[in-house]
């Protein structure tokens, strides 16, 4: 039985996320396990599970009852999540309400899928992405992390209704998609930052190193000359592992081109293994540590990528020793909105190890070959490789977290020990691996924790079966912008920093003006709902191009104050007391909320005009200015 209805609805299922269950349900020939009861009511339908248990006592009855809960408490919500399809009619009513603009269904067996896509219509709301239906058997971290970004603002308003008492013998499956997406919600908002402080300390790092960026090769430089030299990549972290397959890393290091870490870079120098690029991430003092030496010789010919937020020592000591680097910006508002296109982008994860990955797939890599990513601690407790620097930094985290975060092991035996910031890296080399289908990714730790997406071997067989010819090395040299062009980006850096310190201040002006309005010290008188529209007027000014700049400092607070003040704005209203009630609430909430925002942009305004110093003694002796 495949009806028209059914057909609309396969093709409507689009997307690589979506191939999978089309093809399951275009496999199925015929149902055993349930029969569609039909009624003189087309809404008034049942399904009747092997003769023995049906889906709804009281279809209709249940229907009406659903229907008015939900028009009656969640009217409002933007995405909803249920377990359980059931026949289907109760979404499809729900989806008429184009509030609702997403509603992810769980649903644990493919027949019953198949039962409700032959008799209900969903095609537009499947095409539109306003339905999505997962079927349980798929379900993993990377699923759920795509339909849990979908409540954006939404996280605190995260619940799983389950669809019928049918479904309540299925609690243990239930309770685990609850405990994973509950984690994963988790996870979003802890990317999101909880600390304005390191986003302005980002931002403010970003500005004093423009002059040092632009007097370097770019990242498009980078890219045009060094792309596609070489088909195989290996991925130095600093895991527990690492010593191990140090011996083979230096028989095979003409073989394929070498990513470390800063924290690497030390231990491969002691051992005599040249990388070809040594990467760093963070915008803190304590990582510009591991470029304090001096290898001498060793150094020529690594390139070293920083993120162009990079702490001032770490630039400080590479030219100290005369050290090849660029700097490369990553895809954060401040840097993207000064338009230095051709020295960025780059996402960088949460670690310098993603940001490893992210250039040799965009050096064209075909094989990246992943060791000492650990993401876990040794039995014994060791965090890190033999010779990793800051090992005291870590003192007492095995004990702070030991039975915490146990999670399956590599080679899919056993559990490992784990911690909350590895667990993370963890899944976001899960989401990075799931994105991209061309390359081969081989995890050769032969330690630690399981990352799913990876093809796991041994790191012998790997060089003995991929890295068999040797690549020409050094690869081509990078030039440094021409002078006149260099002149050029930095004067434009520079007038575009201005014109923020600028915009800085009447953005600041604008939220005094408003919160003192909130807190009924204007000499105008506002009434709430006039209060309301000055709220959302300033926000549509916030989230335009002109205060993009902004955005990077204040988003760490304004997602999580946003997601508590989101409560308030799914709550529903059936008559005019509530209406009042919400009102007042939205206004008191956006009073901290511009307390916040106000503090964050006087901050970034005085930290601009302190930054910008160096580019402007530069342009000063150059007479540009």
């Amino acid at each position: 039985m495949k009806t028209e209805i059914f057909k609309k609805n396969i093709k409507a299922l689009k997307g690589n996320d979506f191939q999978s269950l089309k093809r399951k349900l275009s496999r199925i020939k015929e149902i055993k396990d349930y029969i569609y009861v039909f009624d003189k009511d087309p809404l008034n339908c049942n399904i009747c599970y092997k003769n023995l248990k049906n889906i709804y006592k009281d279809p209709l009855k249940e229907l009406q009852e659903k229907i008015e809960i939900f028009n009656k408490k969640y009217l409002r919500y933007p995405v909803l999540f249920f377990y359980g399809l059931g026949n289907g009619i109760f979404y499809k009513n729900l989806l008429s309400n184009k509030t609702h603009e997403k509603v992810i269904v769980y649903e644990k067996d493919i027949e019953l899928i198949f039962l409700a896509f032959n008799m209900i219509d969903f095609s537009k709301e499947l095409s539109e992405g306003r339905l999505i239906i997962v079927h349980t058997k798929e379900v993993n971290y990377v699923k759920a992390d795509l339909t849990c970004s979908l409540l954006g603002l939404f996280l605190r308003t995260y619940d799983l209704h389950i669809h019928s008492h049918f479904y309540e013998d299925q609690k243990k499956e239930i309770q685990y998609i609850n405990t994973l997406n509950s984690k994963v919600i988790k996870s979003i908002a802890l990317k999101q930052g909880n600390d304005p402080i390191d986003a302005m300390q980002g931002v403010e790092q970003f500005v004093l190193n423009l002059p040092k960026m632009l007097t370097h090769p770019s990242f498009k430089e980078l890219k045009q000359k060094r792309a596609n030299k070489s088909k195989n990549a290996i991925l130095v972290a600093t895991g527990p592992s690492l010593q191990k397959q140090l011996p083979l890393l230096k028989k095979y290091a003409n073989n394929a081109t070498i990513f470390c870490a800063d924290s690497a870079y030390p231990i491969l120098a002691k051992a005599g293994i040249k990388p070809d690029y040594v990467c760093m991430l963070e915008r803190d003092d304590i990582v510009a540590k591991c470029f304090d030496n001096d290898f001498g010789d060793f150094d020529k010919d690594i390139i070293f990528i920083l993120a162009s937020l990079a702490y001032k020592d770490s630039i400080n000591f590479l030219e100290k020793n005369n050290r090849k680097y660029i700097l490369v910006s990553r895809s954060l508002p401040f840097a993207y909105s000064v338009g230095l296109h051709d020295f960025g982008y780059v996402s960088g994860g949460m670690s310098v190890a993603h940001l490893n990955f992210e250039l040799a797939q965009l050096l064209g890599h075909k094989n990246i070959i992943l060791i000492g990513q650990d993401l876990a601690y040794t039995n014994e407790g060791k965090t890190h490789s033999d010779g990793f620097l800051h090992e005291s930094y870590h003192e007492g985290d095995f004990e702070r977290d030991h039975g915490k975060y146990e999670i399956l092991a590599y080679g899919g035996k056993g559990y490992v020990q784990s911690s909350e910031i590895w667990v993370l890296f963890k899944q976001i080399f899960e989401n990075l691996f799931h994105k991209q289908a061309k390359i081969k990714i081989y995890n050769a730790t032969e330690g630690g924790a399981r990352i799913e997406g990876t093809i796991e071997k041994p790191f012998k067989e790997l060089c003995e079966t991929l890295l068999t010819d040797k690549i020409k090395k050094p690869f081509p040299k990078l030039q440094k912008l021409k002078r006149k062009d260099s002149n050029e980006l930095m004067l434009q850096a520079y007038n575009k920093i201005k014109q923020y310190i600028k915009a800085s201040d009447k953005f600041f002006k604008e939220c005094k003006r408003l919160h003192k309005a909130l807190n009924n010290q204007s000499k105008i008188r506002y009434t709430p709902q006039e209060l309301s529209d000055q709220i959302d007027t300033l926000k549509t000014t916030l989230e335009s191009q002109k205060y993009i700049f902004l955005r990077e400092v204040i988003s760490p607070s304004l997602f999580h104050l946003e997601s508590t003040i989101s409560k308030i704005y799914v709550s529903p209203i059936h008559n005019d007391s509530d209406k009042q009630n919400k009102l007042t609430a939205w206004i008191l909430a956006h009073k901290t909320w511009l307390e916040d925002i106000a503090e964050l942009t006087l901050v970034q305004e005085k930290a601009l005009k302190i930054a910008i110093m160096p580019l402007q003694d530069i342009l000063e002796k150059r007479k540009l200015i």
